[in-house]
């Protein structure tokens, strides 16, 4: 039906809060607003929004009557519902969206697909909702990527032929730059995707902030190629780091080889990266804006992988500074991960800001 005809349907009962007892009135935490605000672009713009969910009580006689009835037959009965036989089981947060939609410039001719649970008592309908909203185990963002990172991992191997990949299975370790084990890789991901280099998903609230940055991440159509290719980046930075031999190894950051094998330092480059491209978790840039910044960004990689490039054995070690890092690294805390991984996207974040003219990593060590 058309966005208008829903919106008149459902005039009344959703004044009274989707017409079913305790049912959710349009929610107004932060995380919520931003959704909405997310949802009535994306209706202004023309998506198909999952089906909205309606309960429909009728009497007995009419009940067994309803499957024989046409399109047009249908939609007299339905126009015809006395309040309080009919309520919105899923979709308050989407009416609100429609509404707001509507009042921003959205056609209202606009058609939405909507699906409606008939019965004879309300308690089935109550039923139904609880099975609808609670029936399963909410997936956190992590579980929800995980599902589908087996086909991302092949896109990976192709997009970035530099990178090796390996699983559990495989009984393969890091020996070189550039090689990756796949459940890492779904961290560096949700750390791209989230612009945060902690990825709290067993705290709900975090987790949920999380997913609504990833969603404006993730709507701009060219997110996974952009991913992608600052993890090639990673990759061949990783490499040419790799080839700085030290001469003793007494430190746990002593080879080039050391610096990525550190989970910690790879989310903090790939965060680094991802907030250039992307600005800070709440900045909304444009699509033209976030073109700048990739080449900007792609810019200064590409100088600086050509200047690791032309370094020899010795060079590279001075350039690195893996002695000041083991000791900026020293440091005890009873949050080691969460340190590390702040430490890494700051020192990387100034890698990038200084680009070319950077003397040396020190001066990124030193920048925490």
């Amino acid at each position: 039906m058309t966005i208008k005809d829903y919106l008149n349907l459902v005039e009344e009962i959703y004044k009274d809060k989707g017409g079913l007892k305790e049912q959710r009135e349009p929610l107004k935490s932060s995380s919520a607003m931003r959704i909405r605000k997310q949802m009535v672009k994306d209706i202004k713009a023309g998506t198909v929004l999952p089906p909205i969910v309606l309960g429909l009580i009728v009497p007995e006689k009419e009940f067994d009557v309803i499957p024989e009835k046409e399109n047009q037959q249908f939609a007299e009965l339905i126009s015809d519902v006395k309040n309080g036989n009919l309520t919105i089981i899923d979709g308050m947060q989407r009416t609100t969206a429609l509404t707001e939609a509507i009042e921003e410039g959205a056609s209202s001719d606009t058609q939405i697909r909507v699906e409606f649970w008939i019965s004879i008592k309300l308690n089935s309908l109550i039923y139904r909702m609880l099975v609808l909203n609670t029936g399963q185990v909410p997936w956190n963002l992590r579980r929800q990527v995980e599902t589908v990172f087996s086909t991302m991992i092949n896109e990976m191997k192709t997009a970035i032929p530099e990178m090796e990949v390996y699983k559990v299975d495989d009984g393969n370790r890091r020996t070189q730059g550039g090689q990756y084990h796949a459940n890492d890789l779904i961290e560096l991901y949700l750390a791209f995707g989230g612009r945060k280099e902690k990825v709290d998903t067993k705290e709900r609230l975090a987790d949920e902030f999380t997913r609504l940055d990833f969603i404006e991440a993730t709507e701009n159509k060219d997110f996974a190629d952009i991913f992608y290719k600052s993890l090639r980046t990673l990759a061949i930075v990783d490499i040419e780091f790799s080839k700085y031999q030290a001469p003793e190894n007494e430190n746990r950051f002593s080879n080039g080889k050391d610096l990525f094998k550190s989970q910690p330092a790879r989310v903090g480059f790939i965060t680094a990266i991802s907030k250039k491209i992307y600005g800070r978790p709440g900045i909304e840039k444009s699509e033209g804006e976030i073109l700048k910044s990739i080449e900007k960004v792609e810019e200064t990689s590409s100088s600086l992988i050509e200047r690791l490039s032309k370094m020899n054995n010795d060079e590279l070690g001075d350039f690195l500074s893996l002695g000041t890092l083991s000791e900026k690294l020293s440091v005890k805390s009873s949050r080691v991960g969460d340190f590390e991984r702040e430490f890494f996207t700051k020192a990387f974040d100034t890698l990038l800001d200084v680009g070319t003219d950077v003397p040396n990593m020190e001066v990124c060590w030193q920048s925490y």
